[in-house]
């Protein structure tokens, strides 16, 4: 799949930082650790030009006696977004990474009046669920070197089982 009009963008930027994009693998390897974290190890918003509705950034302001001094961050939201959460190494454990979108039903379901991030009608649905099929696709039937169940397991997190971690 080395063509897609896919944008990387974070879906939380770091403490007292702007959200980010990112236009290689080896820009979010330099900056995420997958060691550390909580359940999932980097989360990210995936979005195309051809989704029509657009990203929106909110500002979340923090208190700096309870984030050890940080005022805020920024949150990607809206209806339309692909998320990408990437699994994270804790012990001798991998979780899983996952996909995951709204629908067009789901999202005008979830629509507030005067909500910040617009309606759900903007967004091109036929054009979001494309790009998810084809993206899941690509890495559970192109990338994937072996399934368990319906997960398909990438080179390095096979490398990682065969030396005692386990896949969860």
């Amino acid at each position: 799949m080395t063509e897609t009009k896919l944008q990387i963008i974070d879906h939380y930027s770091a403490y007292d930082e702007e959200v980010l994009r990112y236009t290689s693998a080896t820009d979010i390897t330099a900056k995420f650790d997958l060691y550390n974290g909580g359940s999932f190890g980097s989360n990210f918003a995936l979005w195309s030009p051809e989704f029509k509705g657009q990203p929106v950034f909110e500002k979340i302001n923090l208190d700096p006696k309870r984030c050890k001094g940080h005022t805020f961050r920024y949150s990607t939201m809206d209806w339309g977004l692909i998320r990408l959460y990437l699994g994270q190494i804790k012990g001798n454990v991998l979780s899983k990474s996952h996909i995951g979108h709204f629908n067009e039903k789901g999202a005008i379901g979830h629509e507030l009046p005067n909500s910040i991030i617009g309606p759900a009608s903007v967004w091109n649905w036929e054009e979001i669920n494309k790009a998810s099929r084809k993206l899941k696709y690509h890495i559970h039937n192109k990338m994937a070197v072996k399934k368990t169940g319906t997960y398909g397991i990438l080179k390095n997190a096979e490398i990682l089982e065969q030396q005692g971690f386990m896949l969860q």
